[in-house]
Order: structure tokens, then sequence, then C-alpha cells
């Protein structure tokens, strides 16, 4: 039977310590502020990436709660940890942009595509508020 009470978002159990501890604290502390930031927008990334292939709008949500942890840290602009534009993407990895978006969003009507789309350039640009609130939009427009 499923509880309805676990939130796989803002407090998991299955990262919490006997002690009362979530590993995120010790995450942070021992990555450093640079560090954290370079992990939750991995995270972000991944989340975005996964989220129609896996758990759907909760993981679109983790994504949501890891560019907030960004942007909860000390002007995370200042460490330039994204130093790549779509450009400088594409000649990396040798795909243009617009069939790798199409992958992660083609599960996706039209106008939240563009809005995945535009929440990936946003997180690339360093503009995670902007980020942040299209993403929130999406998540509350989002159907499964």
């Amino acid at each position: 039977m499923e509880n309805k009470n676990i939130d796989n978002v803002n407090n998991p159990n299955h990262y919490k310590l006997g002690c009362g501890i979530e590993s995120i604290e010790i995450i942070k502390r021992v990555l450093g502020t640079q560090g954290f930031v370079a992990f939750c927008l991995g995270n972000i990334l991944k989340y975005l990436i996964r989220a129609e292939k896996k758990n759907k709008l909760e993981d679109y949500k983790k994504a949501a709660k890891y560019l907030e942890w960004v942007i909860e840290r000390d002007n995370p602009d200042k460490y330039g940890i994204i130093e790549l534009d779509i450009n400088e993407l594409e000649k990396d990895l040798g795909v243009e942009w617009n069939k790798i978006i199409y992958e992660i969003a083609k599960d996706l009507n039209v106008e939240n595509a563009f809005e995945l789309d535009s929440i990936f350039r946003n997180i690339f640009s360093e503009n995670y508020e902007m980020a942040r609130d299209i993403l929130e939009d999406f998540i509350k427009e989002y159907k499964e």
C-alpha cells in the first residue's frame, strides 16, 4: 500500500539519517558553495532530461527544488559554473541542440516543449531565477 504522506521532493525519508541529519547537509559542507552549486546544476539537468521517461512531475519538482538551492547560495553567478552556450554545446557533442531537446521533450505538447527548452536555455545562461519561474509555471500546468 502506497503512503500518500511521503514527499520525495521536499522531505525524502530515504535521505534522512537516524541522527536527524539529511544527506544534503553533509554534501553541502563537503563540497563547499561552488561544488554544491555544480552538484545542484548536474541534478537539475538530470531530472529535466529524464522526467518524461521516469517520474514525470516528481522529477520536474525535484529539478525545481535543486534550482531553489542554487538560487539560495551566495550569488552563484560569480562562480562561472557554466561557461557553455548552446553553440559550444552543439560543437562539443556533435549534435544540434534542437535534436537534443526534441529527444528530451518529444512526449510533451508543443507549448510544454518550448517551456522546457526555455528552462534549459536560462540555466545555460545562468539566469536561474528566470529558469525557476518558468519551471514553476510548467509544473503548475503539467498534466501526465
